[in-house]
């Protein structure tokens, strides 16, 4: 079965999430846009009601109203249902005026001060008294329910300021309907993305087999084409041994081209075997097939020892550091991890210019064992980091003919790491010099 980090690693899951990131944000665009246009047109729907209903009321009152803050003497007549504040409100006959303020509307008269003078349908100073007249504004009453208010100024018949109408309408069914709507965002739109997720996870299962089943065929092509390779590049290599036994009595001409097909045999043969161990780690990547206890501490070591008179001929100071006291051992195959440092000191050495330093230090963080090769070299580009573990891919492909490389080194690196569970990442500068840092799971078992 394989593992969940590498079901997250998977392009399958990557495609998953990309399609419901990109539906989620699409939903939550129309989601905001249709909230606003909703918020926008349910208050100028309100607002609407509540100036056709603040016109009919001045309409009634234009011609009673003679002196400011003063309640006509019959304004019971000119607007049934009126409670005055200095009066007892009688029951109340149903009327249109207050059958609307059952219905969350609000009218109240107010002097130039702000002092509640009469509401009708309702006891005067629902709100408390105003500092203020803003022409729109939304209040709180002692409930606490939220009115939608609007404040016009009356004149008397002489045209002097008489006092305010005082205008409303709740929105509580209005916030009410828009706390459904936030909740309806909030719980449709995740599980919108988690069923467009599990349709993409399957979706991408389908539109992703073939190219799956043409990688695997493509592997096993690799895998085939190497393996059958290593026959004829070593009877060829066999043949040249055999013919440069006695090189010195040959032409000059012909000795030349015997080494130059020596060379190129052994680069033959060091590429059908990358090609073979490549496929191999692509295969096998999700099963550990030969899982060994190493210890990081002797390996390294033992690393160093062998390869100080490649360190020497390069007139490079090869340094091994070890920051702990404790062995650190890791699960894996020994053979492919001897050969991830091998390549990443090698490289460390050959581009490292004369007089430089090449260090390989190890550490131990939390649950982590953590290998870093860091060398004085040529450094490279920011422009070739991100390709830099490509298969096939060679910084400057001059230099890496010098070198014998044909750009599988360093994928050969990764892809080991991978198999062992473990991450590697490395920063460079060009001309300073180049770090490579591996971490590995430490195995907490004692060595036998």
């Amino acid at each position: 079965m394989p593992k969940f980090s590498t079901i997250l690693d998977s392009p399958r899951f990557r495609l998953a999430i990309l399609y419901s990131s990109v539906i989620g944000s699409i939903l939550l665009v129309l989601g905001y846009a249709t909230h606003r246009v909703l918020s926008r047109i349910s208050a100028q729907m309100i607002d609407r009601e509540i100036d056709l209903l603040a016109m009919s009321i001045n309409s009634r009152l234009e011609k009673s109203l003679t002196l400011p803050n003063i309640l006509p003497s019959d304004i019971d007549r000119v607007i049934p249902g009126i409670c005055q504040t200095d009066r007892p409100c009688t029951a109340l006959q149903d009327s249109m005026l207050v059958n609307l303020i059952r219905e969350d509307y609000h009218l109240q008269l107010l002097d130039n001060s702000g002092k509640p003078l009469a509401a009708i349908g309702e006891m005067p100073g629902k709100f408390p008294n105003l500092s203020h007249f803003a022409s729109i504004e939304t209040v709180e009453d002692a409930q606490g329910r939220a009115y939608h208010l609007h404040h016009i100024r009356l004149k008397t018949t002489q045209g002097q300021d008489w006092g305010y109408l005082q205008v409303g309408r709740s929105v509580e069914k209005f916030d009410h309907y828009m706390m459904g709507l936030h909740w309806l965002m909030i719980v449709g739109i995740p599980a919108t993305m988690a069923t467009v997720g599990a349709a993409s996870w399957w979706l991408a299962g389908i539109a992703m087999r073939p190219i799956y089943t043409s990688y695997a065929q493509m592997q096993r092509f690799t895998a085939d084409a190497s393996h059958e390779l290593r026959t004829p590049i070593a009877a060829i290599k066999a043949m040249l041994e055999v013919a440069i036994v006695n090189l010195e009595t040959l032409d000059p001409e012909v000795q030349s081209t015997f080494l130059a097909l020596q060379r190129q045999t052994d680069r033959m043969n060091t590429l059908a075997q990358d090609l073979l161990l490549l496929s191999q780690l692509d295969i096998n990547q999700q099963h550990n097939y030969n899982s060994d206890l190493i210890c990081l501490n002797e390996l390294l070591q033992d690393l160093e020892e062998e390869l100080a008179p490649l360190a020497i001929e390069a007139q490079v100071n090869l340094i091994y550091h070890c920051e702990i006291s404790q062995f650190l051992y890791i699960l894996g195959n020994s053979n492919q991890i001897y050969r991830l440092f091998s390549n990443l000191i090698t490289n460390a050495i050959e581009y490292t210019l004369p007089q430089g330093q090449v260090q390989i230090q190890l550490s131990h963080s939390q649950n982590y064992a953590i290998v870093t090769i860091q060398d004085t070299g040529i450094g490279i580009t920011k422009a070739d980091l991100p390709y830099l573990f490509d298969r096939f891919y060679r910084v400057k492909q001059d230099r890496s003919r010098q070198t014998g490389g044909v750009g599988l080194g360093l994928s050969i690196v990764k892809a080991i790491v991978q198999a062992h569970g473990g991450q590697i990442s490395v920063e460079s500068e060009l001309g300073i010099g180049s770090q490579f840092t591996v971490h590995f799971n430490c195995d907490d078992r004692p060595k036998n």
